[in-house]
């Protein structure tokens, strides 16, 4: 009867939504509510919601392709009603599209990450409405768990309540939930498409379940404010999702929590009380086999390391933990029919057995010899062919091959003026040591325009108009668009201090005219 329940529900909500997976077409470009290209290089995830519809998290807002990667656009967040920043988290169902968004606030000593609220598109991202950051009232100091009254700490500031992880599902009484994960609010869940939001409660640190039976002398607060009288659990600070059916699975700050019966009951699988290597859990995924993948890093207990970890029912029925690439930094798991690919801190990893694992060849393009300068691979997915795509800090890559070739995807800057030579930097500020690093060393793009054919000089000077080393020297080159690279190193092979820096680009047209382009850019380590 169960099963038949299950199984009723899910032809229920095929039905509902079935109709809604068809990719509308809509033009960014002509309603004034986008530009073409991506958004900005620096990408984060990548959510197919179609064959033809895929939607790109960057750092600058959200980007869609309506024709498989052909074509990208980018909306004017303001002028279509998404919440500003950066795109944090993405899931869809259907044609339901849901995305959070963060920015960064002036604070007190630091810049601090704010939570700009959730988007939600009902049509494939034609139109959307956006919520607010999901806030408590202030006098909301009271949780009720299994009948029972319990402190809690309000959320009333959007300052550090950062949705990092989204996911929507249809339980089995036909209900469309959208479950939030965030630091300072917690794992939340909404029946509304994301208009308001209920409180979900995990079990305080140290306590393996969570149900009628279980100690309920603790708060439900994710920090400690010792002067609200809160004593804090990192088990209430969450970071990644799933759900499918009845089953809703949280990665926190200590832990993998699972809960079989939609988030009245939960067990939760530390480091401490089973096999995971690490307690801060922020990536899962569920494989087609129904393996549970997580990618944890060390939380605050002795012994803990990153790895992979992977959950299996053995023979009598318990689930078991075990860890692979151990002290890999992960940061996004997905899967193909029998592939698993990881995206980490060393780059792309498959694996058919989450066993035996290889490394993805390094993003580049044969023809071209175009490379994406980033070692860290931030999402990797596979379309519903099986192209697998990556997300980097430098663009974005797509193999129809597992990895043997590579077609890359980047943002260039359009010059207004084609008549003379012009040069811009990317990314500017730049780090050598902490943006687009490639096998130890920092790329700065410097992309120029060349306005005919001829030969170019490129050299970079300190703010005393000292030289400080020359990227080129009386080069060829062809009229059009042709980017350089710098290391961040001067002519000695030292890097340069912080500093403001020039750029100047000399061209030398084969017909003896000449021009020169300027740009500025900052070195900040």
């Amino acid at each position: 009867m169960i099963i038949r329940k299950i199984l009723l529900s899910i032809l229920i909500a095929m039905a509902l939504y079935g109709q809604l997976f068809k990719a509308t077409e809509f033009d960014l470009i002509n309603a004034n509510r986008g530009y073409e290209g991506l958004a900005s290089n620096a990408a984060s995830d990548i959510l197919h919601v179609t064959d033809s519809l895929i939607f790109i998290a960057t750092a600058n807002g959200l980007s869609v392709s309506q024709d498989g990667g052909n074509s990208f656009h980018s909306y004017y967040a303001a002028a279509v009603g998404i919440g500003k920043g950066g795109v944090s988290a993405m899931t869809a169902l259907g044609n339901h599209i849901w995305i959070a968004t963060v920015f960064d606030s002036a604070g007190v000593e630091e810049v601090t990450g704010t939570g700009s609220g959730i988007s939600h598109s009902a049509d494939g991202g034609e139109t959307w409405k956006h919520y607010s950051q999901m806030l408590d009232h202030p006098d909301s100091n009271i949780v009720r768990v299994f009948g029972q009254e319990i402190d809690a700490l309000p959320v009333t500031v959007p300052i550090d309540n950062i949705t990092f992880d989204l996911v929507a599902h249809v339980n089995s009484s036909g209900d469309t939930l959208l479950w939030a994960a965030s630091f300072a609010g917690g794992t939340r869940v909404s029946k509304d498409f994301g208009q308001s939001w209920k409180r979900v409660i995990l079990p305080p640190d140290g306590q393996q379940y969570l149900n009628e039976n279980s100690n309920l002398d603790f708060d439900y607060s994710p920090v400690d404010r010792s002067e609200l009288g809160l004593k804090g659990n990192f088990n209430h600070e969450s970071f990644s999702l799933l759900a499918y059916v009845d089953t809703i699975v949280v990665g926190t700050a200590a832990g993998i929590n699972i809960s079989e019966d939609c988030g009245k009951t939960w067990e939760n699988f530390s480091a401490q009380n089973s096999a995971i290597s690490g307690n801060f859990v922020v990536a899962l995924h569920r494989a087609e086999d129904r393996t549970i993948y997580g990618g944890v890093l060390p939380a605050n207990g002795t012994g803990e390391y990153q790895s992979l970890v992977y959950s299996r029912y053995d023979s009598s029925g318990s689930r078991q933990w075990k860890n692979d690439l151990v002290g890999t930094r992960i940061y996004n798991i997905n899967s193909f029919e029998n592939k698993i690919y990881v995206a980490s801190k060393s780059g792309a990893w498959l694996s058919q057995d989450a066993w035996n694992w290889i490394l993805l060849n390094h993003p580049q393009e044969e023809e071209t010899g175009d490379i994406l300068f980033s070692d860290e691979i931030y999402a990797i997915a596979p379309d519903f062919s099986g192209r697998i795509w990556l997300a980097t800090s430098d663009g974005m890559a797509m193999s129809a091959d597992d990895g043997i070739s590579w077609n890359l995807y980047r943002k260039n800057l359009l010059f207004a003026n084609e008549s003379t030579a012009q040069i811009s930097a990317y990314p500017n500020p730049f780090s050598p040591t902490r943006m687009n690093v490639y096998q130890n060393d920092g790329y700065v793009r410097l992309h120029c325009q060349f306005p005919a054919s001829g030969t170019a000089d490129i050299d970079i000077y300190d703010f005393s108009m000292m030289k400080v080393c020359g990227i080129t020297n009386t080069f060829p080159v062809n009229k059009g668009i042709k980017e350089f690279v710098w290391n961040g190193k001067n002519s000695l092979g030292d890097l340069v201090a912080n500093a403001v820096y020039f750029v100047r680009l000399i061209h030398r047209g084969d017909d003896g005219k000449q021009s020169i382009g300027w740009t500025k850019l900052i070195i900040l380590e």
